[in-house]
């Protein structure tokens, strides 16, 4: 009886160490929440793939954040032809990238390596502006804010670079900033800027799927794009990062990166608030862009890296993504600790994620501002 008392004692101790030292009712309690979450977008498993039907979208991927914790995720439809996606499969961002690079590029400012505004010529000059004594004037914020002076690209300038302002005068949309950034950063550390993500951003929020460059790990998980015209497309995989729109990753890793934000992780208070600035109100232009002006917050307009929405029901922070075959969103707000995380791999993928997005509780002035303009038609591809 005494060898039965001791073991019945230690599997007592074994079991209440494992619930690293909360009591029964915490633990009860964590996983009731668990559960009510999992409850809670329960009815998605149903929605979202109707949604994809009914846009002809091939699949999506989506991660929903409460209380700077991942609440749900899920991924449906098909990855390429014939081929489920799963939780596996990985997403090209697009434009959702910018914020992920603008986080590398702060964490290593945090670091004190680098310099919001530091002159970028010292390390770096596209040959397409070196003889124009305005590249002497580029910094990092100039990239981030999107006031370098460039077009989004330069073949909107007939495949020139070219200041079509100065910096710092004007916003103006520019992923070849971006990618001069990443440029700048490569000549700086002599490092690629993959690897430089990896360091001080992947590995410490253990964002395991994600890659600006072509991974052994890839084969096989790449979401194939799906154009306007209804052709599939096999992906295009980079050697060298695209800072502008290159990661490969899914919403859970994503959705990630967003906690790691809410968390304050990597940045001081300080540098989060300077983050999330807005540099130049962009507010005429939304009243510009939207058939119901009231939505438009008095102040909206680029921090660094991520575009800002000051509501009168509360910030929102956020950024979309769009290639010829695939459309991303990211949103979230600090305040409530909240986020949604959305990748698809169809042209259409827009009218399933803004639907999604009203469906989970997202502002409805963003969603507003941001969603389709232009009404489905089911004749689309």
């Amino acid at each position: 009886m005494g060898r039965l008392y001791l073991a019945l004692l230690l599997l007592a101790i074994a079991v209440g160490c494992s619930t690293k030292g909360k009591t029964k009712e915490e633990n009860t309690s964590s996983n009731k929440t668990e559960d009510f979450k999992k409850d809670k977008y329960q009815y998605l498993d149903t929605l979202v793939p109707q949604l994809l039907t009914k846009y002809k979208v091939p699949s999506i991927t989506v991660s929903i954040i409460e209380d700077a914790s991942i609440a749900w995720s899920g991924v449906f439809g098909e990855q390429s032809p014939a081929t489920h996606a799963n939780e596996n499969t990985l997403y090209l961002c697009a434009s959702i990238t910018k914020p992920l690079t603008a986080e590398v590029f702060l964490r290593l400012t945090e670091q004190g390596k680098a310099s919001l505004d530091e002159p970028m010529y010292r390390y770096y000059v596209d040959p397409d502006i070196k003889d124009d004594p305005r590249a002497k004037l580029l910094t990092p914020r100039h990239v981030l804010t999107h006031t370098t002076g460039f077009k989004n690209w330069r073949r909107m300038t007939q495949g020139v670079l070219r200041f079509v302002n100065d910096p710092g005068v004007e916003m103006g949309y520019s992923g070849e900033g971006f990618q001069y950034l990443v440029r700048f950063i490569e000549q700086k550390f002599d490092k690629p800027f993959n690897a430089i993500a990896n360091e001080v951003l992947f590995t410490p929020l253990e964002m395991h799927h994600s890659s600006l460059v072509e991974q052994d790990w890839y084969k096989g998980r790449l979401a194939w794009p799906k154009f306007p015209d209804g052709t599939w497309a096999e992906p295009f995989v980079r050697k060298e990062a695209l800072g502008a729109g290159g990661l490969h990753t899914n919403s859970v890793d994503y959705a990630k990166f967003l906690v790691g934000i809410m968390k304050n992780k990597g940045l001081s208070e300080t540098m989060r608030k300077e983050q999330f600035r807005i540099t130049m109100n962009q507010y005429e232009h939304c009243l510009g862009a939207v058939t119901k002006k009231e939505t438009c917050p008095k102040s909206l307009g680029f921090g660094l890296g991520w575009y800002v929405y000051d509501f009168e029901n509360g910030r929102v922070i956020g950024h979309t993504g769009a290639n010829l075959g695939e459309r991303t969103l990211a949103v979230f707000s600090l305040e409530k600790k909240s986020g949604f995380v959305a990748m698809t791999n169809g042209a259409n993928g827009n009218y399933v994620i803004y639907d999604i997005a009203r469906e989970v509780g997202v502002n409805n002035a963003f969603i507003e501002i941001e969603k389709p303009k232009k009404p489905y038609h089911s004749e689309q591809k």
